[in-house]
């Protein structure tokens, strides 16, 4: 670990962290998202957050509408947890935060869902009755699609930037989002802002004291780049505390992203709007968390040098090989396991968007059609690791003859 001095944290604002990793996660061509994950660890209040640099930042910022959102859109999973999706997973959790808040709304709470996406949650409450129903987000392509609902009034905004009067709501959730914002603060001061007398803030973000805990891949947290805070419970209630919000209930949960094996740590939290100003008081609670991500770290390095030996069977023995699944894992691969030195020689993903617009170093992304043409001691890894099953099906049925890898 190196002592770091130039990001100040976004709780406390001290100068002084510690680095506790370098990771580079490869990128697509042309995307704006920064490649470099630089994770600090706060010495004053304990908190874990990546250091960005403006450009980092900028990046970041035009990749939500240039990349994130039309990625998502265009994707051929119906499975999986993503924006806008109605299905069982996403209904798991939208029940998770509505069952915390509950027993203090009711049908004509006025209610506003900060990172709204496609109005996933929004649809959920309106099932459950209520009808004074708003929603925000970055995203022009998810505004437009949930203003077409007609059942809820949708704006273009930000958590950082409400565009509601002040004292004009009762609840405001705002549920994977916070984690994404370069200055966290200005949630709860927006929320204060926008929120009447005793109105409530939810809060859900994954919870990173779980990390390690629920393994899917190496160092997933980190390779979802978006993610730029990393919290717990303490570090969401220094937070709050900041703008004199006061803590009511929370709950931990677990619920399924991309597939089953693939599990989001839920951390929900709901604050209490008050009139009072919050000082930063900080406990001994407040530095497990960097005891905890350190563990994180250590056991994903010992994974990634594991994957690194397999990797290196490839490229001393050149054989020809596919990928299939060109997103977080394939990039991290790539860029830090050493697959850009194999002989690859097919990049596969059924997302036609990705198809038609991205490339890494050059080379083209195809649909699967390609594999027809594959030769007969060809190899090929499942670098879509929420989707092994169904991958391992569709080669079965189209005959693929070459080696099957899982990593």
């Amino acid at each position: 670990m190196e002592e770091n001095k130039e990001t100040l944290c976004p709780i406390c604002k001290s100068a002084q962290a510690f680095r506790l990793l370098n990771l580079d996660c490869g990128n697509l061509d042309p995307s704006t998202l920064y490649s470099l994950v630089k994770i600090n660890a706060c010495e004053k209040c304990g908190h874990i957050y990546n250091d960005l640099s403006s450009e980092d930042i900028t990046g970041l910022m035009k990749y939500y509408n240039e990349e994130y959102g039309p990625v998502n859109m265009s994707s051929t999973d119906k499975v999986g947890d993503r924006p806008g999706s109605t299905n069982s997973f996403t209904c798991k959790r939208h029940a998770l935060l509505y069952d915390l808040v509950a027993p203090y709304i009711h049908k004509d709470s006025r209610a506003l869902d900060v990172g709204c996406a496609m109005g996933g949650f929004l649809d959920y409450l309106h099932q459950k009755g209520l009808t004074k129903l708003y929603g925000v987000d970055i995203i022009e392509d998810y505004v437009s699609y949930a203003k077409k609902k007609g059942i809820y009034t949708v704006k273009l905004g930000s958590a950082e930037s409400i565009p509601f009067d002040e004292n004009s709501l009762d609840l405001v959730v705002v549920d994977q989002v916070v984690e994404h914002l370069v200055d966290p603060i200005q949630v709860f001061k927006e929320a204060k802002r926008v929120l009447a007398e005793d109105g409530l803030l939810c809060i859900g973000v994954p919870d990173a004291s779980r990390y390690d805990k629920l393994y899917f891949f190496d160092f997933f947290w980190f390779l979802m780049r978006e993610h730029i805070q990393h919290f717990d419970l303490e570090h969401l209630k220094l937070l709050a505390g900041l703008e004199g919000f006061e803590f009511v209930t929370h709950c931990e949960a677990e619920t399924p992203m991309m597939s089953e094996k693939m599990i989001l740590p839920n951390l929900n939290v709901v604050f209490r709007k008050t009139n009072k100003k919050g000082q930063l008081h900080t406990t001994e609670n407040c530095f497990k968390l960097k005891k905890e991500m350190g563990q994180y770290i250590a056991n994903d390095l010992g994974k990634l040098n594991r994957k690194k030996a397999l990797i290196k069977e490839f490229i001393n023995s050149k054989k020809p090989l596919y990928a299939w699944g060109i997103g977080r894992e394939f990039l991290y691969l790539y860029a830090s396991a050493g697959l850009k030195n194999c002989n690859l020689i097919g990049l596969i993903d059924t997302n036609s968007l990705k198809q038609s617009t991205f490339s890494v170093e050059g080379k083209s992304i195809h649909d699967k059609i390609i594999l027809k043409e594959a030769p007969a001691n060809s190899a090929l890894l499942i670098t879509a690791i929420a989707h092994t099953s169904p991958i391992k099906k569709v080669l079965f049925e189209m005959g693929y003859q070459g080696q099957i890898v899982e990593i």
